[in-house]
């Protein structure tokens, strides 16, 4: 009630005892002067004032109750909400500690599995390089001088063996094993869906070493496998990088028969990837068919396990396409990799208007690889085929390039 109304009602309190006084009680009593009157008045008015502070008491004890009761009761939800609030704090704190865990477990192992690998490569390169540099000097490389080395190397970017180890071996201590990336394709409209996976090694120049000058090296002095099981971490990581989008890009990571064969990594390659199930959405292994057709047991329940839990793979290098499709698929090979030179040469019993039906038969997906003209583009999507691989579509980019449909 605002202070104007309490004046009306004061107000009319005084009015109501003067009318009584003067006007009312002489009339009922006779004799009643005005000292009476004034009395009579006062006492009216006093009664009445009583009565409005009365009211104006019990009112503001309700609204004062009133006020108590809603401030409970906010109290009361505002409680329920800091349960709340310290509930869900409690459950991301959890989670994120679960996630840091599983997250430096993953780090860890990988770490241990990387410095087996660093180790083992940094042991082999160091032996080959000091066999090899013996040989050098044997025959007489070193009388070669500085400057026509050099000029061999701009004219062809041949280099001796002995250096080729070289740099391989400042290359893997200084980190400078690079991964590249190629597209593979859907036809005829040229979306990425894929990628596979290259190494490449750059020398203390950064000039990069191209496979073909140093993987037949690397295969004599047993580097071969050390560098394709680095060459898988490296993707590891861009798939962490990659995160949950792009959830059907996989990429596609060779593995050589060196590294199926090496006893004291596999079984450790294989025990990763188990504790890694996440990481069969977005790899696939390859194997050239040479290594596939002569797999020793072990190495087959190996894969099948992880097969079984999610992995797939693929075959490359193909040079003969009388095989058993079924008994592929049911090793989990879901890709398979034809040159395109051997489509259009027609050199199988299966005429190129049934490989793709024949393969899709067994859930197995046919890329068309080595495609470098739009000549051979036109004749490989009059065969109907799916996917497709080569220069023409892209050639290999470092994984940091930002030109990457990642």
């Amino acid at each position: 009630m605002t202070l104007l109304a309490h004046i009306l009602i004061t107000a009319t309190y005084a009015l109501i005892a003067a009318l009584a006084a003067f006007v009312l009680l002489p009339s009922i009593f006779e004799g009643f002067n005005d000292t009476m009157a004034l009395v009579s008045s006062g006492a009216i008015f006093l009664i009445g004032l009583q009565i409005h502070t009365m009211y104006i008491w019990k009112f503001g004890k309700e609204d004062t109750v009133n006020r108590l009761l809603s401030l409970h009761q906010d109290y009361q939800v505002s409680m329920n909400k800091l349960e709340e609030s310290k509930a869900e704090l409690e459950e991301l704190r959890e989670k994120i500690y679960t996630d840091d865990n599983r997250k430096n477990a993953e780090i860890i192992s990988e770490m241990h599995v990387l410095q087996t690998l660093l180790g083992q490569v940094i042991d082999k390169s160091g032996k080959s390089l000091e066999q090899r540099m013996s040989l050098a000097g044997a025959i007489g490389v070193d009388d070669i001088s500085e400057s026509e080395r050099r000029e061999q190397n701009l004219k062809q970017k041949d280099r001796s063996d002995g250096e080729v180890l070289n740099i391989m071996h400042h290359a893997l201590e200084g980190n400078r094993v690079d991964l590249y990336l190629q597209p593979i394709v859907a036809l005829p409209s040229r979306r990425i869906i894929h990628y596979e996976c290259y190494s490449r090694v750059r020398d203390e120049e950064d000039h990069v070493i191209f496979p073909s000058q140093y993987l037949k090296l690397a295969e004599d002095s047993g580097l071969v496998g050390t560098l394709d099981n680095l060459l898988l971490f490296r993707c590891i990581q861009v798939i962490r990088r990659l995160g949950p989008r792009r959830p059907d890009l996989r990429f596609f990571c060779n593995i050589s028969s060196v590294s199926m064969n090496d006893k004291e990594f596999f079984p450790q390659f294989i025990d990763f990837m188990m504790e890694n199930q996440e990481l069969s959405d977005r790899l696939v292994f390859e194997f050239s068919q040479k290594d596939v057709m002569r797999q020793s047991p072990m190495v087959g329940r190996s894969l099948a396990t992880l097969g079984r839990r999610g992995f797939r793979f693929s075959m490359d290098h193909i040079i003969d396409l009388n095989m058993d499709l079924a008994d592929l698929s049911s090793r989990y090979f879901r890709y398979a990799k034809v040159g395109s030179k051997f489509i259009l040469d027609q050199e199988s019993d299966i005429h190129p208007d049934d490989l793709k039906e024949a393969f899709s038969r067994y859930d197995l997906d046919l890329i068309v690889e080595k495609i470098e003209s739009d000549e051979t583009i036109v004749e490989i999507l009059d065969f109907g085929m799916d996917y497709g691989q080569g220069y023409l579509f892209g050639e290999p980019r470092l994984s940091s390039d930002t030109r990457l449909d990642l």
